[in-house]
């Protein structure tokens, strides 16, 4: 990771190379289940992954999380808490390949991420109702040949 005053520059395995500026940084004071050690994170949109975004890690590049929007699997997805739709985003952290070569998203533990303040929570609701493995069906069309 190269840094030049409000520039970094960063190696993923995603994206290969990529430029951020500092003030792109998400902190994660608590970092997120089984990553709790890496707390500064960038979340990056890619029309290529649409609608999935990727919240790679600053502590290691290596790590990266693809993300989606739960109200794309559930339109009436509840976590029961209050979000100000201004400045906060709700994400689901997706395994692109479980062992059963399926897609899946954690409804049960999503993130919030407080755009005006750049941090970021993951929640583990209390509920039974959302699937720490909530299987995606995804259509993906094909160009013409």
């Amino acid at each position: 990771m190269e840094s030049q005053e409000n520039t970094i520059i960063i190696s993923t395995a995603q994206f290969g190379d990529i430029q951020i500026e500092q003030e792109q940084v998400f902190f994660f004071p608590n970092g997120l289940l089984g990553f709790e050690d890496l707390k500064k994170y960038v979340l990056i949109a890619d029309e290529e992954t649409d609608p999935f975004k990727w919240l790679i890690s600053l502590d290691d590049t290596s790590i990266g999380f693809p993300l989606i929007s739960p109200y794309f699997i559930d339109y009436e997805y509840d976590i029961n808490k209050k979000i100000d739709n201004n400045n906060q985003v709700i994400f689901a952290v997706v395994t692109l390949q479980n062992e059963k070569k399926r897609i899946t998203a954690n409804l049960k533990a999503p993130l919030i991420i407080d755009l005006s303040l750049m941090q970021g929570e993951q929640i583990l609701l209390p509920t039974e109702k959302y699937s720490t493995s909530f299987e995606i069906i995804v259509n993906v069309e094909k160009g013409d040949k």
